[in-house]
């Protein structure tokens, strides 16, 4: 009985994450081509899944994950239903230009300084990842650096939340 009890706790866990949905939201688009568009807003793209990432700029773990945003973006580059997002929750803007030559990526980056969409997803840990439905509905998270499985299941639960 006490070798079932760790997987079951896990699996409660995992499930129990899920189930929930946020609001509509608009933030400053700190990296957007056109001069514009100032600000991303999500009822924009009402057919979209959305692949969250949250972070904070000095995050050593969130800069690991930089390089694997932009592949995620470069395997759905062709399908415009797939917004793919880095939320960062620093309020500097020089510091997201800095952040962004750096690491020029390939998707959109938006600013959450005051917190708004990290606090309805519940954020704890950075990075944390989301995929969303077209609804807004929370079907996957993960927490910390992605690995080859974690992306496999971001892909997994991007392709899903396509085909409802």
């Amino acid at each position: 009985m006490k070798s079932l009890s760790k997987p079951i706790l896990t699996l409660v866990l995992l499930f129990s994450s899920f189930g929930f949905s946020v609001q509509h939201f608009q933030l400053p688009w700190m990296n957007a081509q056109n001069e514009t568009a100032v600000s991303y807003n999500s009822q924009d793209y009402l057919d979209a899944v959305w692949v969250i990432e949250t972070y904070f700029l000095d995050c050593p773990y969130c800069n690991d994950n930089a390089p694997r945003v932009d592949a995620l973006k470069n395997h759905f580059q062709n399908d415009e239903r797939v917004q793919i997002l880095d939320v960062g929750i620093d309020k500097d803007d020089a510091s997201y230009t800095e952040w962004i030559r750096r690491h020029r990526p390939n998707h959109p980056v938006l600013k959450d300084g005051t917190r708004k969409l990290v606090k309805q997803l519940g954020t704890s840990v950075y990075p944390s990842t989301y995929v969303l439905d077209k609804k807004l509905n929370v079907v996957y998270k993960s927490a910390g650096t992605w690995s080859s499985k974690v992306e496999a299941q971001i892909k997994e639960a991007v392709e899903k939340a396509i085909a409802q």
